[in-house]
């Protein structure tokens, strides 16, 4: 459907709603669709999905900045960790920031054994001459 552009003050006001009906009342993207082409009845399905996708991007931009936000705290309290007497907190401290880092050392136990047998010569079936 051909259309007067929307404005991004406009784009973002459909956003905020989108956002509100999927993450606060539950609605569906059919159901989402639906309610645009009742309401708007000014862009087409694609638009609407592309609303729909961005209220997805505003939700994850908000739960970055949430675990941002908490992470600094918990950094600083690493750091000043670090600057302990005892060596088993500084270990533990220093392991805590490779985990956050990715950097995190994977270490492996193997249990049990294994047999291994050689045969040479004669015994393996090689005739010496």
């Amino acid at each position: 459907m051909a259309g007067i552009k929307s404005t991004d003050a406009q784009v973002q006001e459909r956003v905020d709603k989108c956002y509100d009906m999927r993450y606060n009342h539950g609605t569906k993207q059919v159901d989402w669709i639906k309610w645009c082409s009742e309401n708007y009845n000014d862009k087409s399905e694609k638009t609407y999905c592309t609303y729909w996708s961005k209220s997805t991007e505003k939700y994850t931009d908000g739960w970055k900045e949430k675990l941002n936000k908490q992470l600094d705290p918990a950094v600083n309290a690493l750091i000043g960790l670090l600057a302990s007497d005892d060596e088993k907190i500084r270990q533990r401290a220093v392991d805590q920031i490779f985990k956050l880092t990715g950097n995190e050392e994977t270490k492996v136990a193997i249990e049990g054994g294994f047999e291994v047998t050689l045969n040479w010569g004669d015994d393996a079936g090689i005739l010496a001459e």
